[in-house]
């Protein structure tokens, strides 16, 4: 417990030094990934107005409905707590907590806050918003020692189930049978959470986000299988495209998939720029004629979320740091024939991009 408040007392002030770099005078989180990372707390966001006011300086004030607000008593720093009963309405909590984080002058607030809070906090002085998320995300981009550990267990666990997904893949089944008894096997390694499972056979391949149905996998086409799970929180997401028996067509384009992939991961080295690490993956598609089937970015950031900063994109001037941890996941889509995509998580330690994912990934490794 004191290890994890000396973590959450260093994250305060770091963003404390974030506010003062940009001349903010505090900033509003709700519930969701950044109030985990600076609370420890995990709440979900309802119509209940529920957020948390970080002066530059002082005591950090939680505005929370009664019933939400047990979590945050043991909270990892002075806090405090303005609970609200359904009959009393949180307009009295509000102020309570405005005036005692000397709420006035320009505050941050992060993307995912409702209009619907922040109306009622502008009301309680004089008020102006500004957007957090640049502070926000750049505080939670690099990981720490703790974060990192959980990531690599959540990466583990993710793979492990992948291990035993070629057991699961057979001629006739559905796409939604075996996203049903793919996401029962991740359970099984201990993951807290599985995302949509998305599998996506043969034409339906070509479209990157396709939600699993009743079509029917073939045999001698491709199979996109890509998962998102959390280990305490903390995500790993993981794509493998597979086949049943052989195919020259998906071959082709799977060992030049698989070529840029691997590309990109050499090239996500400490202080590489992700536009130079997305042109590694995209120069081996484009060589091959297959650029224009490569439609997304290259990755994006992993950690209490499953899209974070850094983002893999092209032309991106951002320099890959010190525990970053994201995916490397190019893909080829042919509409009406088939897709590709493989999807690995990297870890910057040592200088180096390191996979923290262990699944194989040579054509055919299922069979």
């Amino acid at each position: 417990m004191l290890i994890r408040r000396g973590l959450h007392m260093a994250r305060l002030k770091r963003l404390r030094a974030g506010l003062a770099s940009l001349g903010l005078e505090g900033v509003v989180v709700v519930p969701g990934p950044n109030m985990r990372y600076l609370t420890g707390g995990t709440s979900l966001m309802l119509e209940r107005p529920f957020m948390l006011l970080i002066p530059s300086a002082g005591v950090p004030q939680l505005v929370a409905p009664a019933l939400e607000s047990g979590p945050y008593r043991g909270a990892p720093f002075p806090l405090g707590i303005n609970a609200w009963t359904d009959s009393e309405g949180p307009g009295g909590a509000i102020r309570r907590a405005a005036k005692r984080a000397g709420a006035e002058g320009v505050w941050g607030v992060e993307g995912r806050a409702p209009f619907q809070y922040t109306e009622k906090l502008a009301k309680e002085g004089p008020l102006r918003f500004a957007d957090a998320e640049p502070i926000l995300q750049g505080l939670r981009e690099s990981k720490d020692e703790y974060e990192v550990g959980l990531l690599k267990k959540s990466a583990h666990a993710l793979s492990s189930a992948f291990s035993e997904f070629p057991g699961l893949i057979r001629e006739g089944v559905t796409e939604l049978e075996l996203a049903r008894t793919m996401a029962d096997a991740i359970y099984a390694h201990g993951v807290e959470k599985v995302d949509d499972v998305l599998v996506q056979a043969g034409e339906m391949a070509a479209d990157p986000h396709h939600m699993p149905s009743a079509r029917r996998v073939k045999r001698g086409e491709s199979i996109v299988v890509d998962v998102g799970s959390t280990f305490d929180g903390y995500y790993a997401d993981i794509t493998r495209t597979f086949c049943i028996g052989r195919s020259p067509p998906v071959e082709d384009v799977y060992s030049k998939v698989l070529e840029a992939q691997e590309a990109a991961a050499t090239a996500s080295t400490a202080g590489a720029r992700v536009g130079e690490v997305d042109s590694a993956a995209r120069g081996v598609l484009e060589g091959a004629g297959l650029g224009r089937y490569f439609f997304h970015r290259t990755g994006h950031g992993l950690g209490l979320e499953i899209h974070e900063a850094p983002y893999i994109v092209e032309g991106g001037d951002e320099r890959l740091g010190r525990h970053m941890c994201f995916t490397i996941e190019p893909g080829a889509y042919i509409r009406g024939k088939l897709g590709v995509r493989i999807e690995d998580d990297i870890l910057i330690e040592g200088g180096k991009g390191v996979q923290i994912t262990g699944v194989p990934k040579e054509f055919g490794w299922w069979s």
